[in-house]
């Protein structure tokens, strides 16, 4: 996977990850710089392992409630798989280094080898996503590092009758998440190559200050005009967000390329 974050800019805001592997095993892991890429596990972050027996009530906690409901009524069968297990790995916690996405390589390897050693699912939860162990390897690990992979992008109808796009899992690579609001219905396709595009910068490191011209689709600029919230208590992205007003974004025709 490339790792350069041409974009970056030091904000002060550090990638927070939170994955819950279910089913571990016994024995110790076995992790191989050349199987799994990996050459360390990143600064910040903790590996714990939770057994029913002494963690029991907080492992039910944490798969039960809404988000039970939710990862129950996505996945039914995976979700039966992992309130069976007994033994999970925990990673967790805020990445020191974050220059460069060395660190989403070392943890998806950490992952991948628990899955090759029985694991049978992965939650994560800054996406609120459970995935087997199959479909970790096939999306995460066994294909190139992909942005729109990590990050998930909701969609609700309002009342006025515009959609709100917005997205999670930002905060994985230490930048807001995105909103865009008032969008008429017939423009969703628009306005989500819009938060594409802010998704796949904001992964490379870019963070927006101030008005920005995008390039959505060939031939076409958009000026969006977004507003950082700085709210990280915010239940719909757990995480501070970029505020955007469908009905503020201009849009042009040009043959220039792209401008971040």
């Amino acid at each position: 996977m490339s790792e350069e974050r041409p974009y970056y800019k030091d904000q002060k805001m550090r990638p927070v990850l939170f994955y819950v592997v279910f089913g571990v095993k016994e024995e110790p892991l076995s992790v191989s710089r050349e199987r799994h890429h990996v050459d360390m596990f990143p600064d910040g972050l903790t590996l714990t392992i939770c057994k029913k027996p002494e963690n029991g009530v907080y492992m039910a906690e944490m798969i039960g409630g809404t988000l039970g409901e939710v990862l129950a009524k996505n996945n039914p069968v995976l979700y039966r798989a992992i309130e069976q297990t007994d033994k999970w790995a925990i990673i967790r916690g805020t990445v020191e280094q974050d220059r460069d996405l060395s660190y989403m390589r070392n943890v998806i390897g950490f992952i991948q080898a628990f899955t090759e050693a029985g694991a049978v699912g992965v939650l994560d939860l800054q996406t609120v996503a459970l995935f087997s162990a199959a479909q970790w390897r096939d999306r995460f690990f066994s294909r190139p590092f992909c942005p729109y992979d990590h990050v998930t992008i909701f969609t609700s109808d309002l009342k006025d009758g515009t959609v709100w796009l917005h997205t999670r899992g930002m905060r994985k690579f230490g930048r807001p998440d995105i909103s865009i609001e008032s969008v008429d219905v017939g423009c969703v396709k628009s306005a989500a190559r819009i938060v594409n595009q802010m998704i796949y910068a904001g992964v490379l490191g870019a963070f927006f200050s101030k008005p920005v011209r995008l390039h959505p689709q060939t031939g076409e600029t958009c000026v969006i005009k977004p507003d950082f919230v700085d709210d990280d208590e915010n239940p719909d992205f757990n995480n501070s967000y970029y505020r955007v007003l469908w009905p503020e974004c201009t849009f042009a025709q040009t043959d220039n390329g792209d401008v971040h």
